[in-house]
């Protein structure tokens, strides 16, 4: 079973992705980021790469350099997904070394279609070739050579070189056309030649659609003027001219209907997401709800911490955190209470300003892990979050959060709203809870002050 990676930081591209490809007899795994892509590539060992081209952090086209550098991944099969498929993009994809290129939003046939090719499924020609020689001129890097045309179709072409040319070299093509404007298209070779003279064979890497017309358009003339060589009665060889661009018509027609499928499946999709967002949105609410209840329900602090804990268990999912409360004494965070440390770990107290809780704590901004979180941290001073809570401006402690039990990749959006609207709900509890344990101690004093008084 051929195995293909699926390369995007858009979860919505990647659903829409292995959604046009599950149930065809992949294996299919996913990773959100090119830095992800290249150190999982040796554990994966895929057959097939397909890759977004635009990313933050590295580009699809700079990983697809750093692959080619490896021997190991030099033939790796790679299909770069664009969101526009510019000429300064496609050369970019190609010199890249990336094998084809495919636009967003991503036709399904067409996806499958090139999946095939580049895993050697495809064992015919799809589109009408015609015996076509014309002038062709070769860019490969900053070399020219000259060439001809053997045959011609709108997927690729067979041709006549003047040096011979290796098995997927890159290639920008210009050929020159018996009427119009010379065209230009991009391609890689797939056969290559093994002396001057000899044919080569070329498939274009994703010509446009006015291209593909100018080509099937040329092949239907070149048949038909062979019929009329070869004695074809005149009519009908007009009339085989007539369904062979009736046909030609119906395949663009085929081919928007196609896209059009495409771009509603991804509304679709996205449709889709919405509707999950806004239930987890919905959820959490809910959740959010039944924690600050909890939280507010009581003035005793011991019984408040207990809550944090029990709310930052169940409602956040966290395997292991702390609670730290600062201390205006000392300038520390001091560990108050937590869950998941051993008994015997300790967690020393937190100069304010210094590592990355202390400085949470002095800008008094949200801290989150800018990294895979599967694994969690087990260093008490390197959470994977950290929240400081703060009342009234004035900031009197810090939950830090180290695992969780539901592994996640990566925080999304509706984690940090629900994080910081718990930070929020649990300074306030604490607050509320510290200011009556002082007003109680104080009436105690001033109740036992007036007892005596009163002897």
């Amino acid at each position: 079973m051929a195995k293909i990676l699926l390369v995007d930081d858009v979860e919505l591209f990647l659903e829409l992705e292995r959604s046009y490809l599950d149930g065809c007899g992949y294996e299919l795994v996913t990773a959100s980021s090119g830095e992800e892509a290249l150190k999982r590539l040796g554990k994966i060992d895929p057959d097939l790469l397909l890759l977004d081209f635009y990313m933050p952090g590295m580009d699809g086209d700079e990983v697809c350099r750093l692959i080619r550098k490896h021997p190991h991944w030099k033939n790796l099969a790679i299909l770069m997904v664009t969101a526009a498929g510019k000429p300064d993009e496609v050369q970019r994809c190609v010199q890249a070394g990336c094998d084809d290129f495919i636009t967003k939003p991503v036709n399904k046939q067409e996806l499958q279609e090139k999946v095939q090719r580049l895993l050697g499924e495809v064992q015919r020609r799809s589109a009408e070739r015609a015996a076509i020689q014309i002038p062709a001129q070769l860019r490969e890097g900053n070399r020219l050579h000259a060439a001809s045309t053997k045959d011609l179709s709108s997927t690729g072409v067979s041709l006549k070189t003047s040096v011979p040319l290796a098995e997927n070299t890159p290639l920008e093509i210009k050929l020159e056309l018996p009427e119009g404007q010379p065209l230009a298209l991009f391609g890689r070779i797939k056969r290559a030649s093994r002396q001057p003279g000899e044919s080569c064979g070329v498939y274009f890497l994703h010509p446009d659609q006015a291209s593909k017309e100018q080509i099937d358009s040329l092949v239907r003339k070149t048949h038909s003027a062979q019929r009329e060589q070869a004695g074809a009665d005149p009519e009908f060889n007009q009339r085989m001219l007539s369904l062979e661009e009736e046909c030609a018509r119906l395949r663009r027609d085929q081919e928007e209907a196609n896209r059009r499928i495409g771009e509603l499946e991804q509304e679709n999709l996205e449709f889709a997401n919405q509707l999950v967002q806004v239930e987890d949105v919905n959820n959490n609410l809910t959740n959010l709800y039944i924690a600050s209840s909890r939280l507010h329900s009581t003035l005793d602090r011991e019984e408040t911490l207990e809550i944090i804990k029990e709310v930052v268990i169940n409602f956040v999912g966290a395997e292991k955190f702390a609670v730290f409360l600062y201390s205006k004494a000392s300038n520390r965070l001091c560990y108050e209470t937590g869950e998941g440390f051993e008994e015997t770990e300790s967690v020393p107290e937190i100069p304010l300003g210094q590592g990355v809780l202390g400085k949470t704590a002095a800008s008094k901004e949200n801290y989150f892990y800018d990294g895979a979180l599967s694994e969690g941290s087990d260093d008490p001073l390197a959470p994977i979050v950290a929240i400081p809570l703060i009342i009234q401006e004035q900031m009197i402690g810090l939950l830090a959060i180290y695992r969780l039990f539901i592994q996640k990749e990566q925080l999304e959006s509706i984690d940090y709203q629900l994080f910081s609207m718990l930070g929020e709900h649990a300074a306030t509890a604490l607050f509320s809870s510290t200011l009556y344990g002082r007003s109680e101690r104080k009436r105690q004093t001033y109740q036992g002050f007036v007892d005596l008084l009163l002897k």
